[in-house]
């Protein structure tokens, strides 16, 4: 295949691997699979790349453990659990960094071409006249209202930083004005997206996300223009919110109130499962919230059969065993419950290193100037408006979390390999990149 023609087939790929904020489908998966095999087919990247680095290890080993243990639950126990073998993800995680690391001149046109689309299919699947009657929508072409939300959250920040991006490395006026028009209409239709789906959980999530995106524009780029446009944005958000605060306190009050209860019982000392079991039994507790409370209650009891492990794929039988295991359906709507009740709080915690070492590292590629500080802090607000979705949402067993992670991970050992590669033409061997805490002198990326 000639490399023009490849560049356009990965190109395409990589939009697919995004689609997901706006199109909830499988197609990820096969783009996914096809990135990594084309890559290894024809860029033919180094395969010993990634065989010293211990996060490369790690997430294998890990992807490997979920796997063996998924198919030992299976064939040995005949428990098949509830989407256990996504957890066997991580074993792709470094080959993901070789397809985006081979693919890395293709970024900028990727992006541009991702937000083009995001735009027109934003406007075109937007219900104006439902959403301004304050009725709850599903934004673009997602299952449901949830799961459209988070997609939109996603596109609110991504298109944030990508026009912050091209002020910081002094693009062209012309791109600069380009980008930033795309980007602003992304960013005005997603958030009002936001706002029609009615999610509380992405209303939450997005709190901590916006004051990153603020404290980034005010430390990282002190132009008097963009701090200006952050600010004029910031007060526009807010007196937004403010006109249609009646509409957000009848979707949210109740939610809140009962949130506050819980949180006065426990205060007062009354233990967690007293206190659930009140809400669950109170006629004020909003449906959505109760059906929570069940799930999670339940949930705790699989988790303290086996706290340390989890139980694999033998929660469900757990499951049976549960006082409200009546509940319609076993998606947890909190995405730490959902690891803790298949792998303990060891999975959790190597799960945790994983994340913390990729954010990590996409710093050290900040810091050695092989990417922008714009697009460290959209990774890092990334991981954190994730962080807080998967609170009230199990969105790391949904499409849009499962595509998230693989991007997530291709960027933290993308990033990995220039700083190998950095440190090797400066004549290191790399050996602080894989077991020290030095960084490289920047470098051009």
């Amino acid at each position: 295949m000639k490399s023009a023609s490849l560049d356009v087939v990965l190109a395409i790929l990589w939009l697919g691997m995004m689609s997901v904020t706006i199109i909830e489908s499988d197609f990820y998966r096969y783009a996914a699979l096809l990135l990594m095999g084309l890559t290894l087919a024809y860029r033919r990247p180094p395969l010993r790349a990634n065989s010293s680095d211990w996060l490369a290890i790690l997430c294998v080993a890990w992807g490997a453990f979920a796997l063996v243990r998924f198919l030992f639950g299976l064939i040995v126990d005949g428990e098949k659990g509830a989407s256990e073998w996504l957890y066997a993800f991580a074993i792709f995680f470094p080959a993901m960094g070789m397809a985006l690391h081979a693919s890395w001149h293709l970024v900028r046109p990727i992006l541009l071409a991702f937000f083009c689309c995001a735009l027109i299919f934003l406007i075109v699947s937007t219900p104006y006249s439902v959403l301004l009657a304050g009725e709850r929508i599903s934004p673009g072409f997602n299952h449901n209202s949830i799961h459209g939300a988070v997609g939109c959250g996603f596109l609110f920040i991504g298109a944030f930083y990508w026009a912050l991006h091209q002020w910081e490395t002094g693009s062209s006026t012309r791109t600069k004005s380009i980008v930033s028009a795309i980007a602003l209409a992304v960013i005005g239709i997603a958030i009002f997206n936001v706002y029609g789906a009615k999610s509380k959980g992405v209303w939450i999530a997005l709190l901590p996300a916006v004051a990153l995106m603020f404290a980034s524009t005010l430390f990282y780029l002190r132009r008097k223009t963009v701090l200006l446009a952050a600010i004029g944005g910031l007060v526009i958000l807010s007196w937004g919110t403010y006109e249609v605060r009646g509409n957000i306190a009848h979707f949210g009050a109740s939610t809140f109130e009962s949130v506050m209860g819980i949180a006065g019982r426990l205060e007062s000392g009354v233990s967690v499962e007293h206190a659930m079991q009140d809400a669950i039994s109170s006629p004020d507790t909003p449906p959505s919230l109760d059906e929570r409370l069940q799930l999670w209650a339940n949930a705790i009891d699989v988790i303290s059969v086996s706290p340390a492990f989890g139980s694999g794929n033998g929660w469900l039988a757990i499951w049976q065993t549960t006082p409200y295991r009546g509940v319609t359906y076993t998606l947890m709507h909190n995405g730490y419950l959902e690891i803790l009740i298949r792998y303990g709080f060891v999975g959790l915690a190597i799960l945790a290193v994983i994340v913390l070492s990729g954010i990590y590292r996409v710093y050290r590629a900040s810091a050695a100037g092989i990417i922008s500080r714009s697009a460290f802090a959209c990774h890092l607000t990334f991981a954190i408006y994730f962080a807080v979705t998967i609170l009230s949402n199990s969105n790391n067993r949904l499409a849009i979390g499962e595509s998230y992670a693989l991007l997530f991970a291709a960027t933290c050992f993308a990033c990995s390999m220039k700083l190998r590669s950095a440190a090797v033409a400066d004549g290191r061997d790399g050996s602080t990149f894989n077991g020290g805490s030095s960084i490289p002198q920047p470098v051009q990326g």
